[in-house]
């Protein structure tokens, strides 16, 4: 076989298709699934090698004759944005299959900069509210930034006097020091960052399929959200320059004609939220539904795959599998997913931009409103002055939130809504999803509020099912106030050996 052909290997089982174009790899692999042909790599140098359009006119066959869009997931493509609001990001997020995601940290990063002058916050131009709101619009994004910037000091003097480093037992001085300085400066952002607009502008990594992101382009062209669309055009324009033939469809007559009979608009401009003002526990976790019946086969189901679990009670069953996971990564076994779980949540919205990122959670949510208050973090509520500035912001945020709903519906409303507005959800999950939720968003250098969260969960099932309890084995109840410290501290150890 020539040594010129775009394999990692010309004669192992297993290889790396290395060819330039997407189009070409997509192209051979779906021809691959209906060829005799035994190796893949000597159908490339039949086909493809000496006939550079042969991709692109195998995928125009089998999406003009065949409609197959299922070969538009042979082709994976990664795309960057910048400059997006939080209020479209979660809109992307939502496609959770075909797509992975990466987000710029609020915890990690700080917002106190000003880009060319401004700071980080969504351009008026860009939201869909009404030009008369423009004035107080700027004017309200610059006062909550500047509270986030001017702010930063007295939070972090305060975490300091109320953590200091004296307080954690650690040998190492030098790493000691780093790693408080690291966590605190964590501690300091999950703090601060609940007065950050929805509006604040973030940069995002997406992977995916075509597929997916002929789906993504489908549902931000359907949000209503003017930004939305001007992401999701930006988006297809530069998809169609490379792969014209597979994501065309996206906006295709041809394939679209079932798509928009079936939209159902509803106008939300009538949409009322009464505020309940500050909340000092804004985590409230109540488990709406499950079937007793599911947690009672829990032992046949097991049974199906491993025979000898029908001999012992479910009990014996469920401490058999506790004891064999020796770390958070030993999952349950696959059975545990027939336990269906509903959860009404209702948490800030900070803790909701992370919880959102775990795919097996099925989340039903309306657009951000003031419905149900604001959280005040504890190093904010507990300073007079930090508290009463930001209690005087979030009267002008209550304000003009209103006057945009009443106008422009909540949908572009949500842009002036911060963080620490607290947000009411539906999640369906399952009990495998749950465990495997709960030791990770546990662990001490979780957000604190995640870690909340994860925590009741857990608790309002095992509440009403003590029996699964020993399931729950490496959820971590501890408390950590500044929860990344001895993670950086062990990084910071295993440095200092290298």
């Amino acid at each position: 076989m020539a040594s010129d052909i775009p394999f990692s290997n010309s004669d192992r089982k297993v290889f790396i298709l290395k060819m330039q174009s997407q189009i070409d790899r997509g192209a051979l692999l779906s021809r691959y699934s209906r060829t005799s042909t035994l190796d893949i790599r000597e159908l490339y140098r039949k086909e493809f090698q000496d006939n550079p359009d042969r991709g692109k006119k195998f995928y125009e066959r089998v999406f003009l004759e065949y409609g197959d869009e299922s070969v538009a997931e042979l082709v994976s493509v990664q795309i960057g944005i910048q400059g997006i609001s939080n209020v479209v990001t979660k809109l992307i997020e939502e496609c959770r299959v075909g797509l992975s995601f990466l987000e710029k940290s609020s915890r990690y990063v700080s917002y106190d900069k000003k880009a060319g002058g401004k700071y980080l916050y969504l351009d008026f131009g860009s939201t869909g509210i009404s030009e008369n709101f423009r004035e107080d619009y700027d004017s309200l994004m610059n006062s909550m930034f500047e509270f986030y910037s001017s702010s930063i000091p007295s939070i972090r003097k305060n975490i300091e006097n109320a953590y200091p480093l004296s307080s954690f037992d650690t040998k190492g001085e030098e790493t000691a020091k780093k790693a408080y300085e690291t966590a605190l400066r964590s501690r300091t952002f999950d703090e601060i960052r609940s007065i950050l607009p929805s509006s604040t502008l973030t940069n995002m990594g997406i992977s995916g399929n075509i597929r997916a992101f002929i789906h993504l382009i489908q549902k931000l062209d359907a949000s209503e959200i003017p930004e939305a669309k001007e992401v999701s055009n930006l988006i297809y324009e530069e998809l169609f320059n490379e792969f014209e033939n597979l994501v065309k469809s996206a906006r295709d007559s041809r394939y679209m004609k079932n798509k928009e009979e079936n939209r159902v608009h509803v106008s939300n401009n009538d949409k009322s939220h009464a505020s309940k003002g500050v909340k000092a526990t804004p985590i409230e976790v109540s488990l709406m539904d499950y079937s007793r019946s599911q947690t009672a086969s829990v032992k046949d189901i097991l049974s199906f795959s491993n025979p000898h679990y029908g001999e012992l009670g479910k009990s014996e069953v469920i401490e058999k599998i506790s004891k064999m996971r020796k770390s958070r990564r030993d999952k349950l076994p696959r059975e545990f997913e027939f336990v269906n779980l509903k959860y009404r949540i209702m948490m800030n919205y900070g803790a909701f931009r992370e919880f959102q990122r775990h795919r097996y959670m099925g989340i039903i949510r309306n657009p951000l409103n003031t419905g149900h208050g604001y959280f005040m973090p504890n190093f904010i509520g507990s300073n007079p002055q930090l508290s009463s500035e930001m209690n005087k912001l979030l009267e002008r945020v209550e304000g003009l939130y209103n006057r945009i709903n009443m106008e422009n519906g909540e949908k572009v409303a949500q842009y002036v809504l911060p963080y620490c507005t607290n947000y009411e959800i539906l999640v369906n999950t399952n009990l495998r999803e749950l465990v495997y939720f709960s030791e990770l968003r546990s662990t001490p250098q979780s957000h604190p509020d995640l870690r909340e969260v994860a925590m009741k969960m857990v608790d309002a099932f095992v509440d009403k099912e003590p029996d699964f309890r020993p399931l729950f084995k490496f959820v971590d109840y501890g408390n950590y106030p500044l929860g990344r410290f001895f993670q950086e501290y062990r990084k910071e150890e295993k440095i200092k050996k290298l």
